[in-house]
């Protein structure tokens, strides 16, 4: 996924065809939200424009990413699957959506690799994990914590369930 300026013209007006597997190493993750990634595919088409100098592409990444557990920390394998329009261009450019290339070398993988991150969820919690708890207090789920506050009932009124009512 690495064009040099040269290749692109010697393409001409012919669409590019991307389908590649996409490698990642867990070292370039540098996050805490983001453990690994697997089985990415990169596909898509682009064509490069001579006249305006810009290289346009429709990208389609999938794959799945390693993320750690909201509650316990274990891995969850999470799907995705992101769509992008990129426009690369050799020549300076005020655009925001255009990315500026410094050199004479188209390279996806950086963007690639941003359109993943913009992927990764703020929170996964693991199905069927059990919460953790111990003497005196316990993890519940939200929905968990509601359903018992709609049951108990206000001491300030627990008296009135004494009373009783005369038919």
């Amino acid at each position: 996924m690495k064009w040099s300026k040269t290749e692109l013209i010697n393409q001409g007006n012919q669409e590019l065809t991307i389908n590649e597997a996409v490698t990642f190493d867990p070292e370039s993750l540098a996050s805490d939200r983001l453990r690994d990634l697997k089985n990415v595919t990169v596909t898509g088409s682009g064509v490069y424009d001579p006249s305006r100098q810009r290289f346009e592409a429709d990208l389609k990444v999938t794959g799945d990413m390693v993320v750690p557990c909201a509650v316990s920390l274990e891995d969850v394998i999470v799907p995705f699957e992101t769509s992008s329009h990129e426009v690369f261009s050799f020549l300076p450019c005020e655009e925001a959506e255009v990315h500026v290339l410094k050199k004479d070398v188209l390279e996806l993988y950086p963007v690639v690799f941003q359109l993943i991150l913009a992927e990764v969820p703020l929170k996964v919690v693991k199905s069927g994990i059990s919460y953790p708890k111990g003497e005196g207090w316990e993890v519940i789920r939200e929905e968990d914590y509601n359903r018992q506050k709609k049951q108990e009932i206000d001491p300030r009124l627990a008296k009135l369930k004494e009373f009783k009512f005369d038919d």
